[in-house]
């Protein structure tokens, strides 16, 4: 296992896709994943054309506080009192977690509409480059170069990871944004579920099959936790 985790940490510095399971009984869905910082709008057409789902971009709990990205949820929350649809609508039924990880949605200041491959990869990439200014203390006002550089709403889902990473929360969100650390990445990760023809998300043997016939790596998500938590102390 040392040496999956060791070969997926290589190859997320080096751009390249690996392809997460999260759990049986949970999800059951394999994401691709890519190190925000690096993505390009191959990576976007490989996650668009082989992934299929819901392209989003996570952050760590952390970053995410000092620059004032809310979850998503609480937004909602705030603005019930004026919109009872949003009280009756929350997400307090998930039949698989607890919490949404979503926040809001974001466009680069220089996208024209905001979808396609290279305006996304656009988004993506310059988010993970703020998130790593944030992360190391280079960005003096986290907030300012936030929203100078993007606007919302936009194409890109940002997905804010639990408090404390894989300890109350087991999504890809977390899962994705481990990694990257562990990497010695900034904490950010594009990724996108894997559908099937059936109208279902594609199986673990398939999206296992599908990584190693192309040569990426496969994890499974009590992979990634017991890496982490072994690098995490």
């Amino acid at each position: 296992m040392a040496d999956a985790i060791e070969r997926t940490c290589a190859d997320l510095r080096a751009g390249k896709p690996v392809f997460i399971y999260d759990m049986d009984g949970r999800e059951e869905e394999t994401d691709i994943v890519y190190a925000s910082g690096t993505v390009t709008k191959e990576s976007v057409r490989f996650m668009r054309q082989n992934g299929g789902g819901l392209i989003c971009t996570t952050v760590s709990d952390a970053v995410a506080g000092k620059i004032g990205l809310p979850f998503l949820v609480d937004v909602f929350k705030t603005a019930e009192a004026v919109h009872p649809v949003l009280r009756m609508s929350l997400p307090d039924t998930l039949p698989y977690d607890t919490k949404s990880a979503f926040s809001i949605t974001i466009n680069h200041r220089k996208c024209y509409t905001g979808i396609t491959d290279i305006d996304r990869a656009l988004t993506i990439s310059e988010f993970g480059s703020l998130v790593r200014d944030v992360d190391t203390g280079t960005s003096e006002n986290p907030l300012k170069s936030f929203t100078k550089a993007f606007r919302v709403p936009g194409h890109v889902f940002l997905l804010r990871t639990s408090e404390e990473l894989l300890r109350d929360r087991n999504g890809h969100t977390e899962l994705s944004t481990a990694m990257c650390l562990m990497a010695g990445l900034p904490p950010s990760a594009a990724i996108c579920e894997m559908m099937a023809d059936d109208g279902k998300a594609l199986s673990k043997p398939d999206a296992r099959r599908f990584a190693q016939d192309n040569g990426f790596i496969f994890l499974e998500g009590h992979e990634v936790q017991e890496a982490w938590k072994t690098w995490s102390g």
